[in-house]
């Protein structure tokens, strides 16, 4: 498949090693892409694989290619490929509509997104706007069957649209919002509250304790498992800062095993401390487990670790736990019991964050100072 010395020739020892049976359809599926870039037939490079017909393959390949250092990341691609996606998101509409959310989409979408460079969320944030396009084409598409246009649209059709099922409908509202405002929408047309979602009650103390018990007593469990709702039960942390940990936040001494969440190193109780140094756990035996990470909850895309939702998910499946619910439960105990400067810098909670979380639980700390000058 891939030549000793072609462009590809570092991937080919992780190929080899990999699990042979979805190793084999994924090079079915990719083999002309990897005979060309291996041979130089075509270019290496993000435009190639954006025009691949076959977008899950070819991000799995891009990831694989931006691991071995073969290809650059690109910072900006989510951008430019929703930039250029726009006019295609849009053909089902009408000349009328399609002039209207491409005013929307360049106003206040787009520009969205772009402020999201500075703290490199461009990814999740084109996404996002992406899905909120696609919801806002669908909307304008049932006034189109019902014969109508935006500036003709009903209370009814307001109603009906934010009665269906799922939440996702509620991302129109910034448009309509918007299109009420711009006067593209009807004046006396009513529409319901931002969605908020619903609320969360912190998990009782009692189910916690009993939780926090089996992970500590129970080494059956899988490792990165054990330590993810660890950090959730005992420490608060948010998932998307559990993920985002690699093994340069662990330390190891002849004294004990650190993490590093906050400014101060946070001393790992055992068998946490022991739990910790066997992460990252290579769960399959794909291409991109065969390559070398720093992440130590590995994603399934090379180089990438997993995303908040995915780990979320595995918790409640393997561990039948829901780790909002657990945080805010945390939160309020270590609030209760600990000043918010200590939290902030063993925990990395933000202060105001803290100082919330106390008044709300009522703890001793509400009115203390954040500041860690005042301790």
């Amino acid at each position: 498949m891939l030549a000793g010395d072609g462009v590809l020739a570092p991937l080919r020892e992780s190929i080899l090693a990999a699990e042979p049976l979805t190793t084999r359809r994924w090079l079915a599926r990719t083999r002309e892409l990897l005979q060309d870039l291996d041979t130089g037939r075509i270019p290496l490079s993000h435009d190639t694989l954006d025009q691949f017909p076959q977008r899950r393959a070819a991000e799995h390949l891009r990831a694989l290619l931006v691991a071995t250092r073969l290809l650059a990341p690109d910072p900006h691609r989510s951008l430019r490929r929703l930039e250029t996606r726009v006019p295609d998101l849009l053909t089902s509409l009408d000349l009328e509509h399609r002039r209207i959310t491409t005013r929307w989409v360049n106003w206040k979408v787009l520009p969205r997104v772009r402020a999201q460079h500075e703290q490199r969320r461009v990814d999740t944030s084109a996404r996002n706007a992406t899905r909120q396009i696609e919801q806002v084409v669908a909307f304008l598409t049932t006034l189109q069957e019902a014969g109508r246009h935006l500036g003709e649209t009903t209370q009814h059709d307001i109603d009906s649209w934010f009665a269906g099922h799922g939440a996702i409908r509620h991302v129109v509202r910034p448009f309509l919002s918007w299109a009420r405002q711009s006067r593209q929408l009807p004046q006396q047309v009513e529409l319901p509250r931002a969605y908020v979602g619903q609320p969360v009650a912190p998990m009782d103390s009692e189910q916690r304790w009993q939780i926090a018990r089996r992970l500590v007593t129970e080494d059956s469990l899988d490792p990165a498992d054990r330590i993810a709702a660890a950090l959730i039960v005992l420490y608060a942390q948010p998932l998307n800062r559990v993920v985002a940990l690699t093994i340069d936040d662990v330390t190891i001494t002849q004294t004990g095993t650190s993490l590093t969440l906050g400014t101060d190193a946070l001393e790992l109780p055992e068998p946490f401390a022991t739990v910790i140094r066997s992460l990252p756990v290579r769960r399959r035996h794909g291409t991109a487990e065969n390559l070398p990470t720093r992440w130590l909850f590995p994603g399934s895309h090379a180089g990438k670790h997993i995303t908040a939702n995915a780990l979320a998910s595995r918790l409640r499946r393997s561990l039948g736990i829901r780790p909002r619910q657990l945080r805010l439960a945390a939160s309020e105990q270590l609030t209760r019991e600990i000043p918010p400067a200590m939290l902030s810098g063993v925990l990395g909670l933000h202060p105001q964050t803290i100082v919330r979380l106390s008044a709300k639980a009522s703890g001793s700390w509400a009115n203390y100072a954040a500041d860690p000058l005042s301790t």
